[in-house]
């Protein structure tokens, strides 16, 4: 199935807009500092005095504690700029938000091409896994669009999880034969691509024209320091800013054979807001570390029911632990 479109209607503002609650609560905000302060028996006691409905689901509470991290303790001689960052924090209200931060933002160094796709028709193909009758599936999609990449030699990917050896292939013989390559990782799912790439004899440090980070999703802070961190779900190919792949398909083993998922295969103007969005995750992405510590630790906690944990059983993580492995940008 195909379909030109050449805007899309559902952003147009038609008459008078339709008034939408807010979706701040304050009493949500109180909950999870219950939760982080206290445990679930405190975030379920709060819940019943103010008699609020449940609005964490177990996954939910057990990703909070998860991913939950102590405020970094400084030493006496920083007192008086961390008197001025309060000062900051309390007028700027920042629970919600990512805070400022002095670090640079990092640069796409291996080059970038500005490609103009304003006057051209969209046109979107749709994909499924497992494929249609006569159809390819995504993953073939996906193989031949790498493979393509030859007008500005440039790919993109963007991917929650990424394990799945014949893509990475693709993208290793892409960048042997002069194609730039830019890769998005989830924070948390890192390690797992570190551990693909060795276990096929690849040290992604060998290849000079590929970029390898990693992001976080938004971050949430309670007034008590204590904050946590959601995910990258963004799932797209990006092929010379001219291609897009976007979809729920995951670039691993199970998405191919046993999971059900579909993709878009998207040309012309529309593409122009991927190119945009993949440089703003880029923006915010950090150069890996070695996170091994840190999944051991919600290894073991993954391994207890959520009903009983609490925050002073957990060893929380804190950014003040020293770095003891470094990627290059």
């Amino acid at each position: 199935m195909e379909s030109n479109l050449s805007c899309l209607s559902s952003l147009k503002e038609d008459g008078d807009p339709v008034y939408i609650q807010p979706h701040y609560k304050e009493s949500y905000r109180l909950a999870i500092y219950a939760l982080l302060c206290g445990g679930q028996e405190a975030y379920e006691e709060f819940l019943r005095a103010e008699q609020i409905s449940h609005f964490l689901s177990d996954e939910e509470i057990l990703y909070v504690f998860q991913n939950a991290e102590m405020p970094v303790v400084e030493d006496d001689e920083d007192e008086d700029e961390n008197d001025r960052k309060r000062a900051v924090d309390e007028d700027g209200h920042s629970t919600y938000f990512p805070t400022e931060s002095d670090e640079e933002v990092p640069d796409l160094d291996l080059g970038w091409p500005e490609v103009s796709l304003e006057s051209e028709d969209t046109s979107i193909s749709l994909l499924f896994n497992p494929p249609r009758q006569n159809t390819p599936t995504i993953k073939e999609v996906v193989r031949k669009q790498i493979q393509e990449a030859r007008q500005v030699r440039i790919v993109a990917i963007a991917m929650d999880v990424f394990t799945d050896v014949d893509i990475f292939k693709e993208v290793i013989t892409a960048t042997l034969r002069g194609v730039v390559v830019y890769i998005l990782l989830d924070d948390s799912h890192f390690k797992s691509f570190l551990t693909m790439s060795r276990r096929v004899g690849i040290n992604i440090q060998d290849f000079k024209n590929i970029r390898v980070r990693t992001v976080h999703g938004q971050r949430y802070q309670c007034q008590s320091g204590v904050k946590f961190q959601g995910d990258l779900e963004q799932r797209f190919l990006l092929v010379d800013c001219r291609t897009v792949l976007y979809g729920t398909y995951s670039y691993t083993w199970s998405f191919e054979k046993i999971n059900l998922s579909m993709a878009l295969v998207i040309t012309g103007q529309l593409v122009g807001s991927y190119d945009e969005e993949f440089r703003r995750l880029y923006a915010r992405s950090t150069v890996p570390r070695d996170r091994s510590p840190v999944q051991y630790l919600r290894d073991l906690i993954a391994q207890k029911s959520p009903s009983l944990l609490a925050l002073h059983q957990l060893h929380i993580t804190s950014r003040a632990q020293p770095v003891t492995r470094r990627w290059p940008p």
